[in-house]
């Protein structure tokens, strides 16, 4: 009699091949290709072009296998969260997960050398008789440095910064898009590692190592209960930095990529947005008053989405004018259908970024569903 093989053994081992696999993709997806091409720099291959020369006061630190911005932000900063301050104070770095053994990083700025001490006073005389010397005073010593930033934490991440919208209410002309591509003959959306050519060069002041945001203009979004027009919202798709120019055109390499970007996308000078630090504060319960600060509504929704929790992204009608800048917390809230009884709380949001009257907000807590029209009040 012929004899079955069992298959169950035969399917785990595939599901498990192809779990693994699947997580090894997922694992290169998020971290995204490495910078490209390699070339020689002294002892050492780079993808970057690292300067040579630093000014006089600079701490220079030689990356070493193994360093990551994360932990040389704790090294030199004395918190992680700080790496972006390391990563805009060497701008030759085109891509923060990628850095290279060899390669220097600026850390900080050297600290001042020690005076010479003075010479002792010669002893005095033998007859003179010293007066009883008074108690020494207690000296206090300065915080150690990092202490204060321990209590910082981060109020997003840089995705949802550089990943989300900005409003502009002053009708910009962004006059710089993307105008081919390299596979243009097989592609219609391009992402991280592909090369474009820019509608602008020499003539209109582009130059090689220049970098943009790359924008698409979106909607304009109006006020829930006055209808008046608040402004333009505009997508951040990612980012390219120039690689050689021409008369009248560029090439250019996108360095990071937030989401597909189509021919024609508008380009904007990139300038690295902070992610900012606060101590957390607590949230605004049900029992407590309202503040008595400016108070405004949520206005948009990250991909429109209706019912909003947590970490979702929003844009305020509140900003710079409303005394509302990077780090201030809302409170998240609705009015009672019923008059004369206590506003309903929702949670609490963190402002990321902000304009004259507009900001992004972040999500950081909530208790129930929030939605576009929602009301938002500075704590």
């Amino acid at each position: 009699m012929r004899e079955e093989k069992p298959v169950m053994g035969r399917i785990t081992v595939w599901a498990l091949i192809v779990l693994l696999f699947s997580g090894y993709l997922m694992a290169q997806e998020q971290s995204g290709p490495p910078p490209r091409p390699l070339h020689k720099v002294g002892d050492h291959w780079t993808p970057y072009d690292p300067p040579q020369e630093f000014p006089p006061d600079a701490q220079v630190y030689i990356i070493q296998p193994g360093d990551t911005l994360w932990a040389l932000a704790q090294k030199f900063l004395g918190n992680p969260y700080l790496w972006p301050q390391l990563w805009e104070q060497n701008q030759y770095i085109r891509d923060a997960h990628w850095i290279y053994p060899g390669d220097p990083l600026v850390v900080g700025v050297k600290a001042a050398e020690a005076p010479a001490p003075e010479a002792p006073p010669p002893p005095p005389a033998a007859e003179a008789q010293p007066s009883p010397a008074a108690p020494p005073s207690p000296i206090t010593l300065p915080p150690a440095a990092g202490e204060a930033a321990e209590d910082l934490v981060p109020l997003g991440s840089e995705d949802d910064i550089h990943c989300f919208v900005y409003v502009d209410t002053e009708g910009e002309e962004l006059s710089l898009t993307i105008a081919s591509a390299e596979r243009i003959g097989y592609q219609a959306r391009f992402a991280t590692g592909d090369i474009v050519f820019i509608n602008g060069g020499e003539a209109e002041g582009v130059k090689a190592g220049d970098e943009f945001f790359v924008v698409m203009p979106d909607r304009v979004i109006k006020h829930p209960t006055t209808g008046a027009k608040l402004g333009r919202v505009v997508r951040y798709l990612g980012h390219l930095r120039v690689i050689c120019t021409q008369e009248h055109s560029a090439t250019a390499e996108i360095m990071a990529s937030c989401d597909a970007i189509p021919l024609g996308a508008k380009l904007k000078p990139f300038e690295a947005i902070p992610i900012p630090m606060a101590p957390r504060t607590a949230a605004a319960t049900r029992c407590d008053a309202p503040s008595g600060k400016a108070r405004g509504f949520i206005v948009y929704s990250k991909d429109n989405v209706e019912s909003l929790g947590q970490d979702h992204l929003v844009v305020v009608d509140l900003g710079e004018a409303d005394e509302v800048q990077p780090g201030t917390f809302l409170t998240i809230y609705r009015e009672n259908p019923v008059p004369g009884l206590p506003r309903i709380v929702l949670g609490q949001g963190a402002a990321l970024t902000a304009g004259p009257h507009w900001a992004t907000v972040k999500l950081l807590a909530t208790d129930g569903p929030v939605h576009v029209g929602d009301r938002v009040e500075v704590q």
